[in-house]
């Protein structure tokens, strides 16, 4: 090769290293920025073969990685064993390349069958060392004849290695941490299911107790007592089926819980119809647990006690105004507060001191009215906290 053809190699190698610099940078799949790198450190060097070998953790021994020009059953089975005899645990060892130039002559190491089953005569080992100086493995090319890899060969190899071992770590780093998410979202599901399960447990319980209840006062409180632990068991199943732990469907939530209280109290409330307004949003369960128990206090009240088994409506318009503040109004079209309760305080009967305690718990403050002529109605606003 005379000066100009050498200048012209040179150069090439140079564009093969800045072209798969850039390439690396923007990948984010290993295997295939470890065959691209075979496949330009081959042709740069103008052999058939190379390949990266990856120690396996815990075992003397490599996995080939990634390559080009082997068989089938190669690459992503074949192993190199990383004992006392071998070339690629001795230059990971001395961390600088290792070459053998001529196979056959080689009386240091002992060699893979594959690659005398592949008619590999020459080869030149390059470690692969991770930031921090922990080795990830090899960079090997092999040729069919003997050869003795020149200086500016194994330096144009070595400038590969170096810019691999930051692009491997990287990936790997985030491979791992992809790894430990996905372990700890199935761990987060499996949490919450069984929390769903549990609590439908104790609310079937609870059922079973106010069927069996002697009286109707004490089997009505164990009933709304189910209700709220129902409500409860809601808010959990909708998390589960929305693989997460931060935001709950909120417009899925409230209509399973009116609807399954409606279906409870139908004996006493007659044919009820659902009059839903709520925007396709999320709400944090922080938030949503204590407006379910709202909804469910308000609704539990109106159907045992608003309608006399004639039915009527029950509405339900949640949103959020343009100042931030979320506003909920519940109503229904039912006989209205008892006057004994309207011409005390507001919030003097259990059930709304209970919602006037869940009201504070958001921020809220509970205002009672009359809705139409004769209906209950309860407007809350309140601001989620950030």
């Amino acid at each position: 090769m005379n000066d100009e053809q050498r200048v012209q190699a040179l150069t090439q190698r140079q564009k093969l290293l800045a072209d798969f610099g850039d390439f690396a940078l923007r990948c984010e799949d290993l295997d295939e920025i470890l065959m691209r790198a075979c496949h330009l450190v081959g042709d740069a060097l103008g052999t058939e073969l190379s390949k990266v070998l990856e120690i396996e953790r815990g075992e003397h021994q490599a996995l080939v990685r990634a390559g080009v020009g082997w068989k089938p059953g190669v690459v992503g089975q074949a192993k190199v064993s990383l004992g006392e005899r071998s070339s690629e645990a001795y230059s990971i060892k001395v961390s600088r390349p290792v070459i053998t130039p001529n196979i056959h002559q080689e009386e240091r190491f002992d060699l893979a069958d594959f690659l005398r089953e592949h008619g590999v005569q020459a080869l030149v080992n390059v470690p692969i060392f991770l930031p921090g100086g922990r080795p990830y493995g090899l960079l090997q090319v092999d040729a069919r004849e003997p050869r003795d890899f020149g200086e500016e060969d194994v330096e144009f190899l070595r400038t590969y290695a170096t810019i691999l071992g930051p692009v491997i770590d990287r990936l790997l780093k985030s491979s791992d941490l992809n790894d430990a998410l996905q372990a700890n979202t199935r761990l987060m599901q499996e949490m919450q299911h069984r929390i769903k399960n549990h609590i439908a447990i104790i609310a079937g319980l609870v059922w079973l107790r106010s069927r069996a209840a002697q009286s109707d006062e004490a089997r009505q409180e164990l009933q709304g007592i189910g209700a709220r632990i129902d409500a409860l068991r809601l808010v959990h199943e909708q998390l589960y089926a929305a693989n997460t732990a931060q935001q709950l469907r909120l417009r899925p939530f409230v209509m399973q819980l009116l609807e399954n209280l409606c279906h409870l109290h139908q004996e006493h409330s007659g044919q009820v119809r659902l009059q839903i307004g709520i925007a396709d949003v999320d709400l944090d369960p922080d938030t949503a647990v204590p407006l379910g128990m709202i909804l469910t206090e308000f609704a539990s009240n109106s159907l045992k006690y608003a309608f006399d088994g004639e039915g009527g409506l029950l509405a339900v318009d949640i949103g959020l105004a343009e100042d931030d503040t979320w506003r909920v109004r519940i109503q229904d079209d039912g006989k209205g507060l008892p006057s004994q309760t309207s011409a005390r305080k507001p919030g003097s009967g259990t059930g709304m001191k209970l919602i006037e305690g869940l009201a504070g718990q958001i921020g809220a403050h509970a205002q009672w009215s009359r809705a139409g002529e004769r209906g209950t109605e309860l407007r809350l606003s309140f601001r989620v906290k950030g």
